[in-house]
């Protein structure tokens, strides 16, 4: 019972002292906010101190527009359908496969292999509790707050018959100074492995939240146009995850993450949250 009414008040916490609790409890020591050094001690001033921009670029259908004015729409999933409420007709037009997903948080998304193994009655109640749900209030990052929630519908991305690696870019831009780390995300919906590697492909030690993959996935083919793209992506801020999906050789753009795991994710060696701390410039 004081368990629970702990977690309670803890809900009740103005967002300044909720994301300093939080952070405490994770890591065993109080958050510097006044003076951060450390990765994970800035991300938690960005959960209750956005920047406006972070809004739009959160919202999973309006950063499409950004994309395409950036990099171009060539770097897009082909969106099937957008939508407010799941209705039978939307259903009925829907293709055989597909991911439908929210705009307005993180975990609100399903892959659908085959749509008659999933009738339009689940799928109508999933949405509906998407929709219906404040991320805001689960995670009580500010820039989710403004987002006006709706259903996207994607085409299913696959490689080899298998959902396809997520590639993810660490941008820290200090003053002009690019410095990216590349995570890849292994089988994120079976037995979820990562590495960090470096521009050059080189794996580092770093460990991030999850074991190392057994086999290190090998350099894409296109790299370089990768890393190019994310440094055009990230050009306007000081520290954005920008993610990336390869499938044959054609890149595809994911999402663009300002708060990635809330800040809370521990990393080793242990000096990296240091080091990762010093390229982002505040």
């Amino acid at each position: 019972m004081s368990n629970l009414l702990t977690r309670q008040a803890i809900k009740l916490l103005p967002d300044v002292l909720y994301h300093q609790i939080r952070y405490a409890r994770a890591f065993r020591k109080w958050p510097n906010i006044f003076r951060p050094s450390t990765f994970s001690e800035k991300i938690i001033i960005r959960n209750f101190r956005p920047k406006s921009i972070y809004t739009n670029l959160a919202d999973k259908y309006k950063v499409r527009d950004y994309i395409a004015d950036t990099i171009g729409e060539q770097y897009l999933i082909k969106l099937y359908a957008r939508f407010d409420e799941l209705t039978e007709d939307i259903y009925a037009d829907l293709p055989d496969a597909f991911v439908i997903k929210a705009n307005h948080g993180s975990g609100f998304n399903l892959v659908v292999h085959n749509k008659v193994e999933t009738s339009y009655g689940q799928l109508r109640a999933l949405t509906l509790f998407w929709t219906k749900t404040n991320f805001y209030k689960m995670s009580r990052e500010r820039h989710y707050k403004k987002i006006q929630p709706c259903i996207l519908v994607e085409q299913l991305l696959l490689h080899e018959e298998r959902i396809p690696n997520d590639i993810k870019f660490h941008c820290f831009n200090r003053h002009g100074d690019m410095h990216i780390f590349i995570q890849v995300d292994y089988d994120r919906f079976g037995v979820h492995r990562r590495d960090i590697f470096d521009t050059q492909w080189n794996k580092t030690e770093i460990i991030m939240g999850l074991p190392n993959n057994d086999i290190p996935m090998p350099a894409p083919i296109n790299l370089e146009e990768m890393v190019q793209l994310a440094q055009r992506l990230a050009a306007d801020f000081n520290y954005v995850r920008v993610d990336f999906y390869d499938v044959a050789g054609k890149i595809y753009f994911g999402e663009l993450t300002f708060t990635p795991g809330g800040g809370l994710c521990k990393m080793l060696p242990e000096g990296v949250q240091q080091q990762w701390g010093s390229l982002f410039a505040d």
